[in-house]
């Protein structure tokens, strides 16, 4: 069973597979990113991305798989759909967006990993620190003997 779309199943419309297939390739070229590298980051293996991408192909995504197709490709549903070539569809929640939105997908993940290693690094360092006894400044201090 498919999704309806104006009360057909959208598998079974070649106009909408079509738009789909290519838009996707539109942008994640436009993001400068591999079928392999969008697939890791939709949980989608690259195989079935592949499929998406050919017009003729009658594979579509879940209704899970269009949400993390949209959501990394920072996209509405519906234009990933073609109902709409308006891009996003709601707007920004958070003053960082307006930043992170003019960066390639690439960059962005890129950015989300040192920003996880940067908060390992941190959560490290606070439990050597509580597993450490910090000595005093008297305890710091070398005894001359004097």
């Amino acid at each position: 069973m498919g999704w309806r779309l104006g009360g057909q199943f959208m598998e079974n419309d070649p106009q909408v597979r079509a738009g789909l297939s290519q838009r996707l390739q539109e942008l994640r070229l436009e993001n400068q990113m591999t079928q392999a590298e969008l697939a890791r980051l939709c949980d989608i293996p690259q195989p079935v991305l592949s499929l998406y991408e050919k017009a003729d192909s009658n594979r579509m995504p879940t209704l899970y798989g269009l949400v993390k197709l949209a959501n990394v490709l920072r996209v509405s549903t519906d234009y990933l759909l073609g109902r709409t070539n308006e891009r996003t569809g709601s707007a920004s929640f958070l003053p960082e967006d307006s930043v992170l939105k003019e960066l390639s997908v690439k960059d962005r993940q890129i950015l989300i990993h040192i920003a996880k290693a940067l908060l390992l690094a941190a959560k490290t360092k606070q439990e050597i620190m509580r597993s450490k006894k910090i000595p005093s400044k008297a305890e710091q201090t070398p005894d001359t003997g004097a």
